[in-house]
């Protein structure tokens, strides 16, 4: 996908938006449907990374092409209020999980030093030793996690703000009577197993229930319950089983037909005092009437020179005020990686495996709409779609029967490609300082971790993965990271709102921000990002006196 040499010699346009990624591409897809920005030379997307979708990527791994970012629709939304994802491709292809089998906290969990020379696997009997939780405990398990994950969000909004926002969602759990009831409840070997499971909550938020890595350096305390009080779609969620790039490409195949997208630009610096605004890249220096800056939150957080404090940075000039440099640095963005393994052939879905799923898989998944009853329900299927246990080799947490926390092993979550993309191929998520961890080791080495897991959660060696991709989602110089989230004591959505004012000067032009950061009730998701991108795309519409219903070509 090249650039358009007939764009490249206009350095000026009406409108200028960094970055095409989902927040970006969302803008400049909404601009172009009016005749006014069709006409050359009105409207520019600058991307520095060689590709369209910013954190929505996919890879080729022995042959096999996978997600490397974003997967899941977060609610579906309901018929008054569906999310907007889901009229894009209307015919595209998703689903929602069932089927999960857990695995216990081992008693004496062995690590590196495990025996990696198991017996060859030639029988169809699986020995006794694993660690598969029976279905009726597992559903006791599953179904007192999910509930107690719901009731953050019920706290949070029953709650004033400010209370939300100097209390943990650590404290919350720590608080839930019913989930430390259940806890003291199961038979005492399974207690490690539902104590740790709040971990799952840092998979899903990208973000610490304590203070760990860079938060812990600025004496930060974690996730805070704000990051529940919100108000985001309803309904299931969902995942895409042909990708997430099938979307991107959609939002901007008339960007790129049209050579609106400018590749491997990277922008330098932003000049917003200046009139028009004068962005320096790379390939030189462009200017814009007005820009639209859809950079991660993560990297304008690594632009500040100083971490903990207000100061100018190298990519605004003059610096950004005073309210915007605080919503930078008082928001947090966390990371969530993946380590894909590629088998030649789907161990899980096959015998002598499934016998062991068979005693222990519930229809309760995350992602999925399981509620109340723990989920135990006969499932047509033998295999799960995701599998959920325990390993010693990356520290985590977990909760004791008196609401004190204490170091233990760390969950990990793997989805079933299999099942869900006709791939062979699995996905363990790795959430904020462990993702730091895992990006620091080689491929073997982390794929090693999740193997000598399977190896002792099944109790005997599985299959060894013939390929295996790990993601870099927090090194990636183009994001730093994964999405934003609240910070106890710091977060506050007017850091969230304050994106959304404009950068002006009196001499100067525009200069405006979105992505999935700057939206308050959808952030860290791809509709926030999305939503995110036609608020400012309508914003310059209305600076422009052009009727976001009038003088489309193509429709919304």
């Amino acid at each position: 996908m090249a650039a358009n040499a007939a764009h490249s010699k206009s350095r000026h346009h009406d409108v200028l938006v960094i970055g095409a990624g989902m927040s970006g591409l969302a803008c400049a897809s909404r601009l172009h449907e009016h005749r006014h920005f069709q006409e050359q030379g009105r409207l520019l997307v600058l991307e520095a990374r060689d590709r369209i979708g910013g954190r929505i990527e996919s890879v080729h791994v022995n042959g096999h092409r996978l997600d490397t970012g974003a997967n899941w629709i977060h609610g579906v939304g309901t018929k008054s209020k569906p999310n907007p994802l889901m009229s894009i491709l209307p015919h595209k292809r998703y689903k929602s999980l069932s089927g999960t089998v857990a695995f216990s906290v081992p008693t004496n969990a062995k690590s590196q030093n495990m025996e990696r020379d198991s017996d060859p696997i030639n029988s169809n009997q699986v020995q006794a030793s694993d660690l598969v939780i029976p279905a009726s405990t597992a559903g006791t398990i599953m179904g007192a996690f999910w509930d107690m994950f719901e009731s953050l969000h019920e706290t949070a909004v029953s709650i004033a703000p400010d209370s939300a926002k100097k209390t943990t969602a650590l404290k919350s759990i720590k608080q839930n009577t019913d989930f430390l009831r259940t806890l003291s409840d199961i038979p005492e070997q399974y207690r490690p197993t539902l104590g740790s499971m709040p971990q799952f909550v840092e998979v899903v938020e990208a973000a610490p229930l304590a203070a760990q890595s860079a938060e812990q350096e600025k004496g930060e305390a974690g996730l805070g319950l704000l990051e529940f009080a919100i108000d985001d779609f309803e309904g299931e969620h969902v995942f895409l089983q042909d990708g997430y790039t099938q979307i991107v490409e959609e939002v901007g195949k008339d960007l790129v037909a049209a050579g609106i997208v400018e590749l491997g630009v990277e922008v330098e610096r932003i000049d917003w005092t200046s009139r028009p605004v004068r962005v320096e890249t790379n390939q030189g220096t462009y200017t814009a009437d007005q820009v639209v800056c859809t950079l991660p939150l993560g990297v304008l957080q690594h632009d500040v020179e100083n971490v903990g404090k207000v100061t100018s940075s190298s990519l605004f000039s003059p610096a950004l005020p005073a309210d915007k440099q605080e919503s930078v640095q008082k928001l947090g963005f966390g990371t969530l990686d993946k380590i894909l393994l590629v088998y030649q052939d789907p161990w899980w879905v096959k015998k002598p495996w499934i016998t062991l799923w068979k005693k222990g898989m519930i229809n309760n998944a995350p992602g999925s709409d399981s509620s109340g009853d723990g989920g135990i329900q006969e499932l047509d299927k033998t295999s799960p779609d995701v599998f959920m246990g325990f390993t010693a080799e990356l520290p985590g947490i977990q909760l004791n029967t008196d609401g004190t926390t204490a170091a233990g092993p760390r969950l990990l979550s793997i989805m079933n490609l299999q099942d869900l993309t006709d791939k062979p191929a699995l996905s363990c998520f790795v959430a904020c300082s462990n993702a730091v961890q895992i990006e620091a080791m080689s491929d073997d080495q982390a794929s090693g971790i999740v193997h000598r897991t399977f190896t002792q959660w099944l109790g005997r060696e599985p299959p060894r993965p013939s390929a295996v991709h790990v993601t870099q989602w927090a090194s990636d110089k183009y994001s730093r990271g994964s999405y934003s989230h609240m910070i106890k004591d710091l977060s506050e959505f007017r850091h969230r709102v304050a994106f959304q004012e404009p950068l002006s000067s009196p001499n100067g032009g525009i200069v405006r921000f979105a992505g999935e950061h700057t939206d308050v009730d959808h952030f860290a998701t791809v509709h926030g990002a999305l939503i995110s991108g036609w608020r400012e795309a309508d914003a310059i519409l209305n600076s422009l006196k052009v009727a976001s219903n009038e003088n489309r070509t193509t429709t919304g």
